[in-house]
């Protein structure tokens, strides 16, 4: 999951550095960020600002192999369960996120 983020933040870097300066506006950054981190993470359903999200609050620092992380799903509900915490995001239900503030919460351990 840590390398799913990385290599999202490293093609917003890239993405952002190859704007003419005219174009690094907050709405043209807004839309690559937007595009990057809607994708999921694998075959989930998981949207990779959910995964950022979690390692940004320090649920995604090292742990060994074994650690239980669990993507946990009730209702409309996604949840990324960590030993340190866990990251809970609202869907629409059929597949996509709710409109409402990203969907997102932190809940920390």
């Amino acid at each position: 999951m840590r390398g799913a983020v990385a290599s999202a933040v490293a093609e917003f870097r890239s993405r952002d550095e190859a704007l003419p300066a005219q174009h690094r506006t907050r709405s043209e950054r807004d839309r690559i960020g937007n595009e990057i981190w809607s994708r999921t993470l694998g075959d989930t359903e998981l949207p990779l600002r959910a995964v950022h999200a979690a390692q940004s609050v320090g649920f995604l620092r090292p742990m060994p192999d074994d650690a239980p992380v669990a993507l946990l799903r009730a209702g409309a509900w996604l949840r990324l369960r960590t030993p340190f915490g866990s990251i809970a995001l609202r869907t629409t239900g059929v597949g996509g996120l709710s409109p409402l503030a990203g969907g997102l919460s932190v809940t920390p351990a």
